[in-house]
């Protein structure tokens, strides 16, 4: 007996193999081909799957396990040192939005509730989209990747009362009301605190001591299908179930065994969102407003990259990683698509709003690759700028009182700069440690370091640690193309000062030689030598080490 379904997952992928070997050899990101293979394969170009029904429950089921392997990556540690940018940040940047939204439509005759709710959309960026170009250009750990992933973290939780909403602001003549609504919350919120405590682990650790994996494993996706069905019973979406069950075992201590025996699924679960949004887009819709379209596009690009610049100024980061969080986070996101869905049930938007709200986040999010490989070099045009000196440096920059003189100054304040600061504190050896989150700064203050906020990428921030009279710099920032800024402003300041650089991965080490490093460090490559030494040690009479 054929499987219509099981055709049709071979089609998907068997052109999803040819569209996305014809992106790599054309370096283009897989994110679009995926996109683009929906596209083809959609009941708009070639037909191969045409039933509609089927491929909404194909978008309905990526998009649900997709939620539920981002809500297994939201453990509240990984908030960190950016808890404040993460409450503040995320606050100010979803209302600002909504509030812009909100005056912007009640201008062309929108009414209230639509208003609020298409605010709703555009307020969310895409968690799946921006964590993943982050993680395959090694930036997740930059400054400007830990700050957006913050901001992301709290937009997805945002995105749970605001799902609530939808029924409110659809009418009072859905049966729904506002105190409903807030119960349902608060049951919501009640249950995840108390399974995530006291239920989830406890049938995790039945699953964890049998050291069975495929028990484990059944365990972890039978947590995810009860909860994903309570909430659908619950007359709630089920993706946002998914999500809840995610973020329930992320809190427990079983989180990481879950996330190494789920999260390689992760990619074919991102796939497979994408293609389903690709068929689930109208091409003809598209070629007839395809200028409405554009100008939605444009528009919701500007005013996040505008309010996100505003928030990173009034949370005091420098105008470089301003920009580069603004254009991480200008996109629309995987939960839009949820609460959209959800309008479009209760009536609150029709299927031709639904479709252009689509076509917008679809192509927002297709962008973005682009968008965050070209935000480098638009973060440096910025920088030239003639801004006021608060929004290049940072609202929290301030000079040392006394400048020293043959000081060691440390850049970036991580693990390894902290180590440093500790070693230099404990050996009355003169430093300075520069960093450019704020949180981290008045940490290391309060404990009675001289650490400064700066974002050592601007010349003059440099020139007031008085880098000209500095005996030894250490350059240890996750961001690459920051660290050869920085590597170059500095040697251009101190021909004589001894430079050190230390790099995460395998990076290229020339162009850092060529801007005045003196030597580079890199943690991968040294424990590759490490591990190398080490196997040679058992073969010492067969080989040696070169």
């Amino acid at each position: 007996m054929a499987l219509p379904i099981l055709k049709d997952i071979v089609i998907i992928f068997g052109l999803a193999f040819l569209v996305l070997i014809l992106f790599q050899k054309v370096k283009m990101p897989t994110i679009v081909g995926f996109f683009i293979t929906g596209m083809i394969a959609g009941p708009q170009v070639l037909g191969l799957v045409q039933d509609t029904e089927q491929i909404r429950l194909m978008a309905e089921v990526g998009v649900i396990l997709l939620l539920f392997t981002i809500g297994l990556e939201l453990s509240t540690e990984k908030f960190g040192e950016f808890k404040r940018t993460a409450l503040l940040g995320g606050t100010l940047q979803i209302l600002l939005t909504i509030i812009i939204i909100l005056i912007i439509l009640s201008k062309v005759g929108l009414n209230f509730g639509k208003a609020l709710f298409i605010g709703f959309l555009v307020s969310l960026s895409s968690t799946a989209v921006v964590l993943k170009v982050l993680q395959d250009s090694e930036q997740i750990e930059s400054p400007h990747g830990m700050v957006s992933t913050s901001i992301l973290i709290f937009q997805d939780l945002a995105a749970v009362p605001m799902i609530l909403l939808v029924p409110v602001l659809a009418g009072a003549n859905k049966g729904i009301t506002l105190p409903s609504v807030i119960l349902k919350g608060a049951i919501i919120i009640a249950f995840t605190l108390i399974a995530s405590k006291y239920i989830i682990p406890r049938i995790l650790h039945l699953a964890a001591k049998t050291k069975n994996r495929e028990l484990f494993l059944v365990t972890v996706i039978f947590v995810c299908a009860s909860v994903t069905w309570l909430t659908s019973e619950a007359g709630l979406s089920p993706a946002l179930g998914a999500f809840i069950a995610g973020f329930m075992v992320a809190q427990t201590d079983y989180a990481h065994r879950a996330q190494g025996i789920i999260l390689p699924f992760e990619e074919i679960l991102l796939s497979f969102f994408f293609v389903s949004l690709g068929m689930l887009v109208d091409l003809n819709f598209l070629f007839t407003h395809y200028t409405l379209i554009l100008a939605g596009v444009a528009i919701v690009i500007f005013i996040k990259f505008l309010i996100n610049n505003v928030v990173g100024f009034l949370l005091g980061y420098s105008i470089r990683v301003m920009v580069l969080v603004a254009l991480m986070l200008s996109q629309i996101g995987e939960f839009s698509f949820i609460i959209s869905e959800s309008g479009l049930r209760y009536g609150l938007i029709d299927s031709v709003t639904f479709q252009g709200l689509l076509l917008v986040s679809v192509v927002t999010m297709a962008l973005t690759p682009f968008v965050i490989m070209a935000s480098p070099h638009i973060a440096d045009r910025f920088m030239k700028f003639p801004l006021p000196r608060k929004v290049r440096r940072g609202r929290y920059y301030e000079k040392p009182a006394k400048l020293p003189e043959d000081h060691l100054i440390i850049i970036g304040t991580g693990l390894t700069g902290q180590k440093l600061v500790n070693m230099a504190d404990e050996n009355n050896i003169p430093y300075v440690g520069v960093d450019i989150n704020p949180e981290v700064v008045n940490r290391l203050k309060d404990e009675g370091y001289n650490i400064y906020y700066g974002d050592a990428t601007h010349l003059n921030v440099l020139k007031h640690f008085n880098v000209s009279e500095a005996a030894v710099m250490v350059v240890a920032i996750t961001d690459y193309d920051s660290t050869v800024h920085v590597v170059h402003e500095a040697r251009h300041l101190n021909p004589l000062m001894k430079i050190i650089v230390r790099i995460r991965g395998f990076e290229d080490e020339e162009p850092l030689y060529r801007a005045g490093a003196d030597i580079v460090i890199s943690e991968k490559r040294e424990a590759t030598k490490r591990i190398t030494e080490e196997i040679f040690t058992c073969y010492k009479d067969i080989c040696k080490l070169e």
